[in-house]
């Protein structure tokens, strides 16, 4: 059986046209007495040490300031008149009032809630620098402004992680292919849910070598980020 092994040439990066973009860096995820979707991915957060590795990506992102574009998952009660069914994850997730906020204006009971920026990230996230799109309503990023920002800062490059591998993170990987960029995945800054048919992280990661510029670690992310920071 002929097996696909085929690489793409390395992805070279240049400070100017490359952004850092994250999804998903929010209590729900992230914060182990706060969040629901934490409990699906719990023990893969913790196999590769991925709270501490999107950290890293951050500080360097900030340090050595690179554009950065997060894409947090919110939904308000207007949602709830959907009568379209979403799917299996997120009519579950819409169910138990997964990253539920009042209003898109009115922060009341939002502070420390599911739907709020996990706390320890807060320094990236709310640093002035750092752009926090509108949200992301299903998977994908279709319906918020992520090709757009990355468009107006003139991006071509993109450097991806983010706690949901093969669901939210992949449908935005997907997303901003088809926007004609070039995407590095980092591989130990993810996480994936488990199932009755098995750990979505392996899907993550088949699918990625098929469509992606380049599945990179952390350490060889940050290191990429330096040299061209210096160049």
């Amino acid at each position: 059986m002929f097996k696909f092994t085929h690489r793409n040439p390395e992805m070279q990066i240049d400070k100017q046209h490359t952004a850092l973009v994250l999804a998903d860096m929010q209590n729900e995820f992230l914060e182990e007495k706060t969040g629901t979707y934490y409990e699906l991915i719990a023990d893969a957060l913790k196999k590769r040490n991925v709270i501490a590795n999107l950290e890293e990506l951050l500080k360097t992102a900030q340090e050595l300031g690179y554009y950065v574009i997060h894409s947090p998952h919110w939904y308000y009660p207007t949602d709830l008149q959907w009568n379209v069914p979403p799917g299996a994850i997120a009519h579950y997730l819409i169910g138990i009032g997964f990253c539920g906020r009042k209003d898109p204006v009115d922060l009341e009971g939002f502070h420390g809630s599911r739907a709020d920026y996990y706390e320890p990230f807060k320094k990236y996230l709310m640093d002035g620098h750092t752009c926090n799109t509108s949200p992301h309503k299903h998977f994908g990023c279709e319906a918020n402004d992520v090709i757009k920002q990355l468009h107006m800062r003139g991006v071509r490059k993109v450097i991806m992680a983010g706690p949901v591998a093969n669901i939210c993170l992949e449908s935005h990987m997907r997303d901003i292919i088809e926007g004609g960029f070039e995407v590095a995945m980092v591989r130990d800054a993810v996480a994936a849910g488990v199932n009755e048919e098995g750990d979505g992280y392996p899907a993550a990661m088949v699918n990625w070598r098929f469509m992606a510029n380049a599945v990179w670690t952390t350490e060889e992310a940050v290191k990429r980020l330096r040299v061209a920071a210096a160049s």
